[in-house]
């Protein structure tokens, strides 16, 4: 039986090659998941009550015209959204970056 494992096995090294940037994937979600600011989670009452209006999960993706169309007919929520960014770009960009 050949050894799976084996550094003439091109699937075999391909298989832990693929395990392995999993795993270093895994790796940095983690990491970055302890740096994610408060602010993201919406724990508590006064960010929910600020962001929950321009802070979506990912049912953004499946409705992102309404949600642009919320935040761009209430000038509130257009000041608190630039405020946001504002406030979090550099952090935000950091992470997606790591990625």
């Amino acid at each position: 039986m050949v050894d799976f494992l084996a550094e003439n096995n091109a699937c075999g090294q391909t298989l832990l090659r693929l395990v392995s940037r999993g795993n270093a994937i895994i790796a940095e979600l983690l990491r970055l998941s302890d740096v994610i600011p408060r602010v993201f989670r919406l724990e508590l009452k006064s960010d929910i009550q600020k962001y929950s209006d321009v802070l979506c999960d990912f049912s953004y993706f499946k409705i992102s015209d309404f949600y642009e169309n919320k935040i761009e007919s209430n000038p509130q929520l257009q000041d608190r959204d630039e405020e946001f960014k504002e406030n979090y770009i550099d952090i935000l960009t950091k992470i997606l970056l790591s990625i």
